[in-house]
């Protein structure tokens, strides 16, 4: 099982107790797809009218649409957003080489959304799209102040940054190729930012150790685990878990914490 760096994350916080082990092997190793949010669909129409490349369920997204066949009011403004995307491509001079670009990698595992020319050098480019871009507090907010000095609250962000750099240094043997990501508000047509993030190489050694520390976790010990060693319950994520109507495993009460006190 190769490593993404969402499933590096799951495995993250399963180690701290706060992601159901049961539930990440049945996504990571028996491809359980669950079904999308609203802004998931709203996100992954918007990137199939970019770079024409399908989710990974292979279903084309089909928009919101009102009873006269019009867009609905989220997907108009995403619609301009799709707009905003092709002016910054032809604006910036960026040649589209790749998009769903697959890299190859013994451990590891990564689809970039788009892979470019710009300013004469190869470019990862990343699409986003959220309804929090000027928010800095919540972990998948985009407000600048959060990414100044690499706040923990930005690392679920940039981690897919220094994934993706590892890959392409692998790939390309290019120790630093630049990777950008292109975030579009869902609320307002206007809100469309450009980040470059810039990866220390130590960053990447350590990456590297992190990404094998986790395969050879996954790998040797995580898929040997009983499932009683897997599963790990809390009452509001019992709730919405798919798995809930079948897991032996699955609560409706909280569980009873202890406080020690010296």
């Amino acid at each position: 099982m190769k490593i993404s760096q969402s499933l590096l994350k799951a495995l993250f916080n399963f180690k701290k107790g706060e992601e159901c082990g049961l539930l990440l092997k049945e996504r990571y190793v028996n491809g359980l797809e669950t079904p999308p949010t609203d802004a998931m669909n709203l996100g992954n129409w918007f990137e199939y009218k970019c770079t024409n490349q399908l989710p990974r369920s292979g279903k084309e997204p089909l928009p919101d649409t009102l009873k006269n066949g019009d867009l609905s009011i989220e997907y108009r403004r995403m619609n301009v957003q799709v707009e905003n995307y092709f002016k910054i491509i032809e604006r910036y001079g960026i040649e589209i080489t790749h998009t769903g670009y697959v890299f190859d990698h013994p451990i590891g595992s990564g689809i970039a959304d788009i892979i470019g020319n710009w300013n004469g050098r190869r470019v990862i480019i990343d699409l986003k799209t959220t309804a929090k871009i000027d928010d800095k507090w919540s972990d998948y907010g985009w407000g600048d102040e959060k990414f100044e000095y690499d706040s923990p609250q930005a690392q679920p962000l940039t981690i897919q940054a220094v994934q993706y750099k590892w890959l392409a240094k692998h790939e390309w043997g290019d120790d630093d190729t630049p990777f950008y990501f292109f975030v579009f508000s869902t609320t307002d047509t206007n809100a469309v930012k450009i980040f470059e993030v810039i990866v220390d190489e130590d960053r990447i050694a350590k990456h590297e150790e992190q990404i094998e520390s986790a395969s050879n976790y996954f790998n040797n010990q995580f898929l040997l685990k009983e499932r009683k060693d897997l599963a790990i319950a809390d009452m509001k994520r019992c709730a919405s878990c798919p798995l809930k109507s079948t897991c032996e495993f699955a609560i409706d009460v909280p569980l009873i914490k202890t406080i020690y006190v010296a």
